[in-house]
């Protein structure tokens, strides 16, 4: 028997033979780390350092060689019989026609093959100029996506939304996934309704301008980040997908000579934008204005004109003046060796200049990414990250106790001095209707501070349990925690003047917020994959478990009469409020991928099944399935290199918010009640549902993508229906119930949309290059299903004279109501409440959003830039209504005849928000060897210096100062208000990148 099985042995080892060779780029330099398998088996390897591989082929015939690296094209390359070594080249993917998208928790296939329109932004196009935050880097590079900065405050508040509105009262931001890690974007408040009464009461609101949290993350250590935007590709994410996932891989280590890369920016924000405001030409001018606004004698008024020795300030820029330094230092390590281990190490140092003084967002960060395989059977990865934060916001939008810069200057006249005076005190505003601020007092003795610290780790073990030439049986197991600690401060002296205006006996505000947060998940999967000769299968099963935690303790104290005291227990009011949450969730998942055809035809289908303690019944199970299908084409025009048409359906769902206080879910909580300085308790007036469960969407997409003329054009088209069912809708119980609201599942949003994306590289040759790339992205949804009458969501809102967000059937989830017209005027020329006519007076969706990318490569040479256009989209601007109601705006005729207008009932604070944005442009110059030799006597492989800016030029008829804006932060409805928010900037920046 012993003898039978070696003579089997050896003659199945005669029958197999060893194919070897080299992997190379274009220019004949060796290409490490490609793949190359054998069509047809699962028999694999990767080239070393020199290029070169080593394959057994089962088979003494010939066969067909794939290779893939990423950044270059694959190709497949027929073996003879009679061939035992050779050479494969590999042009570079200029435009990206090669990736690796996910389609399953535990699977990716070739972007060539993909069925669902899913967008790859790499790391590199990431950063070429630099970002405070990732999701603002993204920001005109993703079809489908608006990406808006909600004001120019420094530290991020940047809202992503993908295929438009898909809920009402739910949560509205995608899914962050890193590394495995499902990250949290929650953003906390922070305080600043204690000073600016924004929202009334004494505890933070909604419109404390808060930064979301994913702006912690370090943009330079990504590789690449994938965008899944609708439920069709989502929907693996079950009930957290219906707003779109966002996917980022970190850099991994990688065999092969250590790189150090070293980058220096320094450079600083500047105001890109000012409003102005009106200067007096004569004492009699402004004798006339304070009798007419203020009551005040013409006569005192013109001796204080008179008096001035500047009749004309310019406030916002001797306001908006920071001069401080930004800066940004990045290095990393990056490597590995034969033995299966690797590594990346990554750290960062970077200050932003907040316009106003004494404002910043300052942020460091430690990477360190580990591989090691143990055997040819498993391999280990652990990626870990510290981030700590320190921003000061400063104060801005909407006000109540005229604190906020807008709101001063734009109600005081512009000959008064607000500067700080030699022997260093501060000026009292001496007229206006907010006579006694100072926002400049305000900036040098107020401060707001928001210290984040955080860390996120994951780490995974992949086992090879079974393997042979046509199958393989492949067990991961991934595991990752997400947490951070979130303390913001709000320090008002009573000395300053808006504080004793506006508080009195009570002046001198503490406010101390204390967040934890913590995400944590653990991911485990089976996958079987099938090769045979024209057909490959693959199997994925698996569950993920997630849990979700936090607390947040604030309490503001008031009547602090000493400036050193900073502790709340000395005040001699304080207000306390302690939120918390808990969240567990489990899901089981099973897929099965088909490709056959030679790779042509790709069928998936699978299944997600999802509980979630967020849900009335919190044991119930709800399916999320997915099906697509893409096929390439074999029969082609000459100018055309490939065509697949694809086909996608799928469900994704949006879950109820944690069960807190005031917001949906199953449970009926305890509210604090204060009377008479008593501090007690109270049942809710919401009343729980053991009902409510996920709003869900269901979308059906379908495309094509096709490459055309030798490969240097890249087309893509995808239209998509969205529709979402189940919305969570809040009404109205009999009181007789001892309850006044309860919310239910009910309504229905549907959405239809178009994605356009067109790369091409039209001048390729040795010394000159050319990419161009173009994204169209047009959506409209419309409440088709509501069973309640319709009504105003709680958000966005100030007055209907203005423009209120409105849900009503038949209408856009993101129309503007307001008063349109009046049936009859009063002999003033006002309109009577009664005789104003209600309707719809604009909608905050844009029409349809571009973008433009180009990179130009002379030489050493490179220029690089970015537009985004937005077509239409509202925005309802407040602020000129301040300017207006008190004739103070710079262009008074214009400012008058809008204010008349608005006053007989017309919407004329509803505007046209669209833009074209210069977002990026980059100016670089790469050293030539010999000078980066001689310059860093020889211990710098390359050199590169880059000159580049970001919002750097907008373009708009919206007289605002910026139409991205939203004075109540991240939202699903209602941001588009605009009430005098922090101006926005443009940055410039000088750099340097060396790798040794």
């Amino acid at each position: 028997m012993v003898a039978c099985a070696l003579l089997c042995a050896n003659v199945a080892r005669a029958q197999s033979r060893s194919i070897t060779g080299r992997i190379v780029s274009e220019d004949g330099g060796p290409l490490a780390q490609a793949s190359v398998t054998i069509a047809g088996t699962t028999i694999g390897t990767h080239s070393g350092d020199d290029g070169r591989f080593v394959l057994r082929s089962p088979s003494p015939s010939a066969v067909l060689l794939r290779v893939r690296r990423i950044g270059y094209t694959p190709r497949s390359v027929p073996v003879a019989a009679t061939e035992a070594d050779i050479s494969i080249a590999l042009t570079k993917d200029v435009l990206q026609l090669d990736a690796l998208v996910v389609t399953g928790t535990a699977t990716t296939v070739s972007s060539q093959n993909a069925a669902n329109a899913v967008s790859v932004v790499s790391g590199e196009q990431l950063t070429k100029v630099a970002s405070a935050t990732i999701d603002h880097a993204l920001a005109g590079k993703v079809a489908g996506a608006v990406i808006s900065q909600n004001s120019g405050a420094p530290g991020g508040g940047t809202q992503v939304q993908l295929r438009g509105t898909s809920t009402i009262l739910g949560g509205y931001s995608p899914l962050y996934v890193i590394d495995g890690v499902i990250a949290n974007n929650s953003a906390i408040a922070g305080g600043l309704n204690v000073i600016s009464g924004a929202g009334g009461g004494n505890l933070s609101s909604a419109q404390d301008q808060s930064v979301n949290r994913i702006a912690d993350l370090n943009p330079n250590d990504v590789e690449d980040i994938q965008v899944l935007k609708g439920a069709s590709a989502a929907s693996i994410y079950g009930s957290k997908g219906t707003n779109g996932v966002i996917i980022i891989t970190t850099k991994q280590g990688r065999a092969g000579r250590n790189n150090i890369d070293l980058i220096q920016r320094v450079g600083r924000s500047s105001l890109s934008h000012s409003l102005g405001s009106r200067c007096f030409a004569s004492a009699a001018e402004y004798g006339d204005w304070a009798a007419n606004i203020l009551g005040d004698s013409k006569t005192a008024a013109a001796a204080e004109w008179t008096a001035a020795p500047i009749k004309c300030h310019d406030y916002e820029n001797e306001f908006y003046s920071n001069q401080q330094l930004a800066y940004e230092t990045i290095g990393s390590v990056r490597g590995g060796n034969s033995s299966g281990t690797s590594f990346f190490l990554s750290g960062l140092a970077k200050h932003d200049n907040g316009l106003a003084p004494n404002d910043f967002y300052s942020k460091q960060a430690l990477r360190l990414n580990l591989g090691q395989n143990l055997g040819s059977r498993l391999s280990l990865h652990a990626n870990g990250e510290m981030l700590h934060s320190l921003t000061q916001r400063g104060i801005s939008g909407n006000d109540n106790n005229g604190i906020s810069p807008g709101a001063i200057f734009s109600s005081t006249p512009s000959f008064i001095e607000l500067r700080r005076q030699v022997d260093g005190t501060f000026p009292i505003n001496s007229s206006g209707l907010l006579a006694g601020s100072n926002p400049f007092q305000n900036a040098d003795i107020i401060k707001t501070p928001e210290n984040v610290y955080r860390f996120i780790a994951s780490g995974s073990a992949n086992l090879s349990i079974f393997s042979s030439d046509r199958q393989t049986l492949d067990a991961t197991l991934t595991g990752g925690v997400d947490s951070y600690a979130d303390k913001s401060r709000v320090i008002s002296p009573a000395s300053g003047y808006t504080e004793q205006a506006s508080f009195g006996s009570n002046a001198g505000t503490l406010f101390n917020s204390d967040a934890a947060v913590l995400n944590a998940n653990l991911n485990g999967s089976l996958v079987h994959r099938l090769a045979l000769a024209s057909t490959s299968a693959t199997t994925s099963a698996g569950f993920r478990q997630e849990h979700r935690e936090s607390s947040v303790t604030q309490i503001t104290g008031r009547g602090v009469i000493f400036p050193t005291v900073l502790n709340v227990a000395g005040a001699s009011q304080s207000y306390p409020l302690q939120q918390q949450a808990l969240v567990a969730d489990l899901a089981f998942f099973a897929q099965e991928e088909l490709s056959t055809l030679g790779e042509r035809l790709l069928l998936t289908a699978a299944v997600n099944a999802e509980r979630s303690s967020n849900n009335g019944d919190q044991e119930k199970y709800y399916l999320f399935p997915k099906a697509s299908a893409s096929y390439r084409m074999t029969t082609l025009p000459s100018f055309v290199n490939e065509f697949k048409a694809r086909v996608a359906y799928g469900k994704a769902g949006n879950q109820p918010p944690n069960p807190a206080p005031l917001t949906p879910g199953r449970s009926i909580f305890l509210t604090t009640l204060q009377y008479e300085g008593i501090t007690g308790v109270r049942a809710s007036t919401l009343k729980g549902s053991t009902t409510i469960r996920p709003e869900t969407a269901t979308e059906t997409e379908g495309g094509f993508d096709a490459t055309l003329w030798n490969s240097r054009v890249r087309l893509g088209a995808t239209h998509y229906r969205k529709q979402v069912d189940n919305l969570l809708l809040a009404t109205a119980v009999a009181t007789s119930t001892g309850f006044v609201t309860q919310y239910v599942n009910g309504g229905q949003i549907v959405s239809h949309g178009t994605e356009l994306q067109l790369e091409a590289s039209p001048v390729q040759t040795a010394k000159v290059t050319w990419i161009s790339g173009t994204t169209f992205a047009k959506t409209k949804g419309k409440v088709t299903q509501l069973p309640v009458p319709g009504f105003n969501p709680g958000v966005g809102s100030f007055s209907t004279s203005f423009g209120n967000a409105w849900i009503e059937e038949g209408q856009s989830p993101t129309v503007i109501q307001s008063y349109v017209g009046c049936r009859q005027l009063n002999a003033s020329g006002v309109c009577p409440a009664a005789n104003r006519i209600l309707g719809f007076a604009g909608d905050g969706t844009p029409d349809y959003t571009m973008g433009f990318t180009n990179e130009i490569s002379v030489g050493h040479v490179r220029l690089s830039g970015l537009v985004e256009w937005r077509k239409g989209g509202d925005v309802v601007n407040l602020t000129d209504n301040y300017f207006d109601a008190v004739n103070l705006a710079k262009d008074t005729l214009t400012s008058q005849q809008r204010y008349v207008s608005w006053r007989a009932g017309n919407p004329v604070y509803v505007q046209n928000g669209g833009f074209v944005k210069l977002r990026e442009l980059t100016v670089a110059y790469e050293l030539p060897s010999a000078m980066t030799r001689t310059l860093f006597n020889g211990l710098v492989q390359s050199a590169r210096f880059d000159v580049s800016g970001r919002n750097l030029k907008t373009w708009t008829k919206y007289d605002g100062y910026d139409p991205e804006v939203s004075n109540f932060g991240n939202q699903a409805l209602g941001r588009f208000q605009d009430v005098t928010p922090y101006p926005p900037s443009r940055q410039i920046l000088v750099s340097i990148s060396t790798t040794f």
